[in-house]
């Protein structure tokens, strides 16, 4: 493939700089809501962990029928959109609570819905990337979108943890209003424009297509891998979301400076790791980067239930934990998004990617819920044990040779973009894995 045209690069920019800020705002919500739960309408941990369960629900139920429905869809205007809907819902909460109506009930609402337009643009948006930059380029690209990801979770809880002392919970909220406002201000300048699809083209087959999404995953054996890796992941890091802002903010009373801290230092360590991503890659190839890295930082988790003593021995030690460990996630979280782009077929990237997300994310309501009822039996600090063990297991999917052989470069086998064969679209032999 030829280079680009130099607006392609310009276009990723500006698609770039509106999802950075809009990170920012995100955890700026992601933050100040289940804090708005616990210290405005004194939820308990089961509600807090229902109130992120509502918010990470469509992760499992929206993936598919939203990929298949953004498939020969222009992603520009559905990104614009969601994030107009998104400022909307984020900055109902400030109004609402001015006027004396702020509620649990609302609150549920504005997590299923913005967790239903976080999907949807989170799709778009994967499916776009490939479209701007070459391929040669793409494990950069997603490198600099997952650390505008990381810049968020390292600027968005100091900010949110601020902005929470200074005007409280439910107006930091209007900070993400803006975020999401710019976001769609920078999409809108995005020049380049989709095909549509060809006239007298066959009525689409919905069901088929479903099937065909989750069949590039299954049917693609380092992507498979990877993506029960991630389902694991992902279901025990929400245990460690709801037990640990039960643990430092209602059980030991730190409030939000500590629990902020906290997770900026996550966000440190996973820009970390990011930005040192592409690097690993060309030294060591994208299998071992990912598995060896995992496998080292995940242990961190173990310290954080284990320390105890005085406020500053907690929270540094939680947040060192949560820095190492957040920075194998990040090379991780590159590792993943750049071989499943590469193995597989570009026309089913919106099907390939929504059947990713249903598996990967639908455990995260799960572990939510697990999480809060956890917390509620045994308590936060018990449930921070559990953690490390969920976590650890998660590295496993990744020791296997499909995911373990990955080498340097990765050449997508076939040339059709329809499954064939038990093996599936983007299906490498092992000969092809290591290069």
């Amino acid at each position: 493939m030829g280079a680009r045209p130099a607006r392609e690069g310009s276009d990723f920019n500006r698609l770039w700089a509106g999802d950075a800020v809009s990170q920012i705002g995100q955890q700026v919500t992601l933050f100040a809501l289940p804090y708005a739960a616990l210290t405005v309408l004194h939820a308990s941990g089961g509600q807090v962990g229902l109130l992120q369960a509502l918010y990470t629900l469509p992760f499992l139920l929206i993936p598919l029928p939203a990929g298949v429905w953004l498939e020969n869809r222009s992603k520009r205007p559905v990104l614009i959109w969601a994030s107009l809907l998104s400022a909307v819902l984020v900055l109902s909460v400030p109004v609402a609570n001015a006027f004396g109506a702020l509620g649990l009930a609302h609150l549920y609402v504005i997590a299923l819905l913005g967790g239903v337009l976080t999907v949807v643009s989170d799709i778009a948006k994967t499916s776009l990337v490939p479209r701007l930059v070459d391929a040669g380029e793409l494990a950069s690209a997603n490198s600099k979108l997952n650390a505008g990801l990381a810049v968020g979770g390292t600027a968005g809880p100091g900010i949110a943890g601020w902005l929470t002392g200074l005007v409280g919970a439910p107006y930091a909220l209007v900070m993400d209003g803006l975020a999401y406002l710019w976001a769609a201000l920078m999409t809108g300048r995005v020049r380049h424009r989709e095909p549509s699809p060809e006239p007298g083209r066959p009525a689409r087959d919905l069901r088929k297509e479903t099937k065909d999404g989750l069949r590039t995953v299954f049917g693609t054996p380092p992507v498979r891998n990877i993506a029960l890796h991630a389902a694991l992941n992902n279901g025990g890091a929400q245990l460690l979301n709801v037990a640990l802002i039960v643990y430092l903010v209602q059980d030991q009373g730190y409030g939000s400076g500590a629990y902020g801290l906290v997770l900026v230092c996550g966000g440190v360590g996973a820009v970390l790791g990011i930005l040192a991503a592409p690097a690993l890659i060309r030294v060591f190839g994208y299998g071992p980067a990912m598995l060896v890295a995992l496998a080292v930082t995940v242990n961190a988790y173990w310290i954080v239930p284990a320390v105890e003593g005085s406020r500053t021995l907690v929270v540094a030690s939680c947040a060192l934990a949560v820095a190492v460990a957040s920075a194998g996630t990040g090379i991780g979280g590159v590792v993943a998004v750049t071989v499943r782009q590469l193995l597989t077929p570009a026309e089913l990237h919106a099907r390939m990617n929504a059947s990713y997300r249903m598996v990967t994310f639908g455990t995260i309501p799960l572990g939510a819920l697990l999480g809060g009822l956890l917390v509620e039996r045994i308590g936060a600090q018990e449930t921070l044990w559990v953690v490390p063990f969920v976590l650890t297991a998660a590295v496993l999917p990744l020791v296997p040779s499909p995911v373990r052989t990955l080498g340097k470069e990765i050449v997508q086998s076939g040339e059709s973009g329809a499954p064939e064969g038990p093996g599936g679209p983007g299906a490498v032999s092992e000969e092809e894995k290591v290069l």
